[in-house]
Parts: structure tokens; C-alpha cells; sequence
């Protein structure tokens, strides 16, 4: 009984080690293939990030070598327009007519090309004009009298070449890339100068319709302070806010012009054409109007048929002191014009406009006012000695001349 108790014992230790390691090799079977199964996908998404990059590294470096290639062909084109520019100025200043001319459009081109150049060349062009078309230190140039009977009168004087090729240069950029720049012409001898964006084919309609075209050329803020513009001819230029102080524009075209809120005191437009164009809120104080046509474009066509256009607009303009002796002002609106002090001796203002201007000290002796809209003008200290005033509106009977 205790042999076989002894033999048994060990018999069922020797079993139960056995189990035990069948188990064992069993579980470390299992979690050896669960960390083989992990290995093999870890070892699998290791091995497709190189074919990963393989795929993404030409695409990577095509795009770095684009981006080089794009610094370098902007860095070789700021170059060119560099050299050019410089070229260009260099050109400016040569005794050369033809170089010169090279010199300024080559700079035309440099804005159309850089936009972001233009406010530059802009000053570069203007002291162009200022240095090589200047007004005397004495003053404005004494012009020839009018030639007497059987004299032959002297031609029109004109800017010189290469300044009337600044001036068209100008007049065709595009205004909008300028920035804070302004066409600067102050004190610039600039007679008889032909500036108009109107092409020639318009012009020849004018005397057939008498519609002026839409087209304008680009010179709002422009400074033409003391600037000599006797005869010039501004027809549709773009004046609005325009310093132009000083400046001498008698026998000056501006037939369409646009000087809305330009400064004109002290300015000359003695005997200056001033037709269908805008004046409202323009300073004229002490500006000289003597015989300016101001009014309607009167006149007949080749077939006798009347011309007309719209009457110039002068509302709310600044005119103290103005000397518009025999100006012509038929039907020109002056609404809320200053008109204190001013100078309105045998002015016709026919028809004119004049409700709620102040006529404060204006003499208008010999004037026509004619059929006017004179509702709220302030006629304080007024002259109106052999003013004409029949069927004026408004009038006060006060003020109505003997």
C-alpha cells in the first residue's frame, strides 16, 4: 500500500509538470504569434514610408526648384527695369533730340510694364517739363502786339517738341497706379500747348453737332500754379481740383473741361473760351474774366442750323473780387456763387442762373440780366446803374435800377 502510494505520487507530479508545460509552450505559442502577427504589421508600415517618400520627393523638389526659378527671373526682371530705367534717365539729359525722345518712351513703357513705377516716372517727367519749358524769372514772356494792317502776324507760339512728348505721354497713362503723385507743371511756360484726349476725327464732327465727346484727359490735382498757358488749348482735359493760382489762361480753350473745385484765384482767363464746363465749387477769387466766353456756343453750322451746348456750371464757385467786365454768362449757372466785390460791368448774363448768389458790393453796371433767376441773391451795396433787367425773376423792387 506504501509502494504503490510512493510510486503513484510521483507518477501524478511527473503528469502534472507535463500539463504544465504543454500549457506553457501553449500560451507563449499564442502570445508569440500575437507579437509576431504585431511585428509584421509595424514592419509592414515601415516599409511603405520609403516608397512614400520615393513617390513625394521628385514632386517636393520640382516645387522648390520652381520657386528658386520663379526668385530668380523676379530678381532678373527688377534688374532689367533698373538698368532700363536708368537708361532711360540718362537718355533725358543727352543734347540729343532723338535720345531724348528714346529716354521718354522708354520710360512710357516702363509704366505700362511696372505700374508700381509710374508715381516715380511721374516726377520724373514733370520737373522734365518744368526744367526745359520754364517761365522766365521776370515773368511771363511779352507776346508781339497784334500785327497792324498789312503786317503779317506772327506765328503761334508752341512748346518744343520733345516737352509736347512728355505732355502726350502723360495725358495716355492710366491715372489710377499715380498714388499720392501730381502731375506737377507749376511756373511752366506751356503756350499754345495742344492738350486734349479728343481724337481728330471728333474734333472735325464739332461744327456738324455741336456735342462734345466723353473722352478726358487724366489731370485731376494737377499743379499749374503761375503756369503760362496763353492759347493753349485744354478741350475735354479732366482740371478737377486743379491748382492753378496764378496762372495765365487767356485766349485759352476749355471747351468740356472738368474744373470742379479747382483753384483759380488770381488766374487770367481774359478772352478764354470756357465752353460747357464745369466750374461748381472753383475758387475764381480775383480772377480775370474780362470778355471770357462763358455762355452758350452760339454760331451756325454749314447748313445755317443753329449750334448749341450746355451753358457753363459756376454753382457755388468763389468769385470775389473776380474782374468779369464784358463776360459773357448767358445762361451759366451761378447758384450760390460768392460773387461779393466783383467785377460785372457790361456782363450779359442773359438767362443766367443767379438764385441764392451773393451779389454783396458787386457792380454791375450796363449788365444784362435779362430774363436771370434772381430769387434770394443778396444785393446788399450792389451796383445796378443801366443794368438791364426786364422779365428778371426775383428782382426786389429796391434794387430795380431807375
Amino acid at each position: 500500500m506504501r509502494g504503490r502510494t510512493r510510486g503513484g505520487r510521483p507518477a501524478r507530479m511527473a503528469y502534472r509538470r507535463e500539463g504544465r508545460r504543454w500549457r506553457r509552450r501553449r500560451g507563449t505559442g499564442a502570445s508569440g504569434e500575437g507579437r509576431a502577427g504585431d511585428s509584421g504589421a509595424g514592419s509592414s508600415g515601415r516599409a511603405q514610408w520609403p516608397v512614400l517618400l520615393v513617390a513625394v520627393l521628385p514632386g517636393l523638389a520640382a516645387m522648390v526648384a520652381l520657386l528658386f526659378t520663379w526668385r530668380e527671373v523676379r530678381v532678373t526682371e527688377q534688374g532689367q527695369l533698373t538698368s532700363r530705367f536708368n537708361d532711360a534717365i540718362s537718355n533725358l539729359g543727352s543734347p540729343s533730340l532723338d535720345v531724348r525722345f528714346g529716354g521718354i518712351y522708354a520710360l512710357e513703357r516702363i509704366m505700362q510694364d511696372s505700374p508700381r513705377d509710374q508715381p516715380r516716372i511721374v516726377l520724373v517727367l514733370s520737373a522734365y517739363v518744368r526744367r526745359h519749358a520754364s517761365v522766365p524769372a521776370a515773368g511771363f514772356a511779352v507776346e508781339p502786339a497784334e500785327p497792324k494792317e498789312g503786317q503779317v502776324a506772327p506765328g503761334l507760339r508752341r512748346p518744343p517738341t520733345d516737352v509736347t512728348a512728355v505732355v502726350n505721354v502723360l495725358a495716355h497713362r492710366s491715372p489710377r497706379h499715380d498714388g499720392d503723385t501730381q502731375v506737377d507743371w507749376s511756373r511752366a511756360d506751356l503756350r499754345g500747348l495742344f492738350l486734349t484726349a479728343w481724337a481728330f476725327k471728333d474734333l472735325a464732327k464739332l461744327p456738324e453737332d455741336g456735342v462734345f465727346p466723353r473722352a478726358r484727359a487724366p489731370f485731376a490735382y494737377v499743379n499749374l500754379e503761375g503756369a503760362d498757358l496763353r492759347h493753349a488749348d485744354l478741350s475735354g482735359v479732366d482740371l478737377r481740383s486743379a491748382f492753378a493760382s496764378e496762372a495765365n489762361l487767356s485766349r485759352t480753350q476749355l471747351l468740356g473741361a472738368d474744373l470742379r473745385e479747382a483753384d483759380l484765384s488770381l488766374a487770367d482767363l481774359t478772352e478764354a473760351n470756357v465752353l460747357d464746363t464745369n466750374l461748381s465749387g472753383a475758387d475764381l477769387s480775383g480772377a480775370i474774366l474780362r470778355r471770357t466766353f462763358l455762355g452758350r456756343f452760339t454760331g451756325t453750322t454749314d447748313a445755317g442750323a443753329p449750334l448749341s451746348a450746355k451753358p457753363c456750371d459756376l454753382s457755388r464757385a468763389v468769385l470775389r473780387d473776380a474782374d468779369l467786365t464784358s463776360a459773357v454768362l448767358t445762361g451759366t449757372t451761378l447758384a450760390g456763387a460768392d460773387l461779393t466785390d466783383a467785377d460785372l460791368r457790361g456782363a450779359d448774363l442773359t438767362k443766367a442762373d443767379l438764385h441764392g448768389a451773393n451779389l454783396t458790393g458787386a457792380n454791375l453796371k450796363g449788365a444784362n440780366l435779362t430774363h436771370a433767376d434772381l430769387t434770394g441773391v443778396v444785393l446788399t451795396g450792389a451796383e445796378l446803374t443801366g443794368a438791364r433787367t426786364e422779365g428778371a425773376r426775383g428782382l426786389p423792387a429796391s434794387a430795380v435800377p431807375d
